[in-house]
């Protein structure tokens, strides 16, 4: 490319953002839709559609609900140990970094998340090959869950590092595809080794809420009632408490006899 052509870089990362979106809207609709059709069919039978990740692969959890534009049935898995605070020191990268490769970790900290046969987890992860997102999945299928991943074929090609020789995609019963690059980031800039503009989280919260949105579309189509989350309006403490009361409820429907 001659120099007239080029663009800023700016413009170049939104332009590649773009077609990575059109590409996921083009050739993952039909896993878009059957992964609606299963978060669905988890919520309407009284079950849990759980959100899982690590490192940045834990925003698009945290990005699906509680925010605004969501609904109760959904339950992001937030283990602030798989995440960084810092960028050393205490909830620094290191540490985050050694938990999330560490094989055993994820079966510990499930253990205390409300899993039941039946429910359906989403997992979140670039490449799918880290211990945490392995073991995840291990978990949830040894206990009659569903296990949906959203994650980069392109980056699931690199070898399995877990000791069982597994990777996220081998466990999924369905995969939604983000073609993000291997190296994450879409940009390359003249002078500088690796490209910049990292496009995985952006591609796993747009693959994530579409299937969240159809899900919700599907749900009021069969009559179930949706306890959605409200906006930041004055006066909403009280709906607040409505939305968080209905989703504890959710949390506890099979702890009780």
């Amino acid at each position: 490319m001659n120099q007239a052509a080029r663009v800023p870089a700016s413009t170049a990362y939104l332009q590649g953002l773009r077609q990575l979106l059109d590409r996921i809207e083009r050739q993952q609709a039909e896993q878009i839709e059957a992964a609606a059709q299963m978060m669905a069919g988890c919520i309407g039978r009284g079950g849990i559609v759980h959100l899982f990740g690590s490192g940045h692969s834990m925003l698009p959890a945290l990005e699906i609900f509680p925010r605004y534009g969501s609904f109760v049935g959904l339950h992001p898995i937030v283990d602030p140990r798989l995440f960084w605070f810092n960028v050393l020191g205490s909830f620094g990268v290191p540490e985050m970094l050694f938990l999330q490769n560490t094989e055993g970790y994820a079966e510990v900290m499930l253990d205390g998340q409300h899993l039941h046969d039946g429910d359906v987890l989403v997992v979140f992860s670039h490449g799918g090959t880290s211990a945490v997102v392995v073991d995840a999945a291990r978990y949830a299928k040894a206990r009659g869950m569903t296990v949906i991943a959203v994650s980069s074929s392109e980056a699931a090609a690199a070898s399995a590092r877990h000791s069982s020789g597994a990777k996220l995609s081998d466990l999924a019963d369905l995969t939604i595809d983000t073609f993000a690059p291997r190296g994450e980031a879409l940009v390359p800039v003249e002078g500088l080794e690796e490209p910049v503009g990292a496009a995985t989280t952006v591609l796993a919260m747009a693959a994530g809420l579409a299937a969240v949105s159809r899900a919700a579309e599907l749900l009021v189509a069969a009559g179930h009632p949706i306890v959605q989350s409200v906006r930041a309006e004055k006066n909403e403490t009280k709906a607040y408490r409505s939305v968080y009361d209905a989703y504890e409820q959710s949390l506890r429907r099979l702890e009780t006899p």
